[in-house]
């Protein structure tokens, strides 16, 4: 006696349903990879912070650490990660209340990044300040 196949049923994709690098599927791969940074950034930013309460001494240490070029390097990054997954959110909230906009969904996505570039770089400037001038402070 034989019963049910448990073999699952393989059905081809559904016409437009397959990834075709369109500009909707990039802003959510880079909405999600910069959502996962900035929750990586806050798990350290919580552990960084809780060593003032084991060892002052300790926390001063590693704050001074972040005056690094490099870790510098990582905050302008984290810094371009939150200006790209703030506004990319408030263009999923745009394209989800207003129907009519997923027509322009790729001027929405085009105007996300500008103003991720158009804040990011000069606020990079400040960030990367102290290494351009030759002045370090931590």
């Amino acid at each position: 006696m034989s019963g049910p196949s448990l073999e699952p049923v393989v059905r081809p994709p559904a016409a437009g349903t397959v990834y075709k690098g369109r500009s909707g599927q990039w802003a959510f791969l880079g909405h999600r990879i910069s959502g996962v940074l900035v929750f990586l950034f806050l798990l350290l930013h919580i552990v960084d912070v809780s060593l003032v309460n084991i060892d002052a001494g300790l926390y001063d240490e590693v704050h001074e650490l972040y005056g690094n070029v490099v870790l510098r390097l990582f905050e302008v990054g984290l810094l371009f990660a939150l200006l790209f997954h703030a506004l990319n959110g408030l263009r999923i909230v745009v394209v989800d209340l207003f129907p009519g906009a997923v027509r322009r969904e790729r001027r929405l996505l085009a105007a996300v990044v500008f103003l991720t570039l158009a804040v990011g770089i000069p606020c990079s400037y400040v960030i990367m300040l102290p290494f351009l001038e030759g002045t370090v402070f931590g």
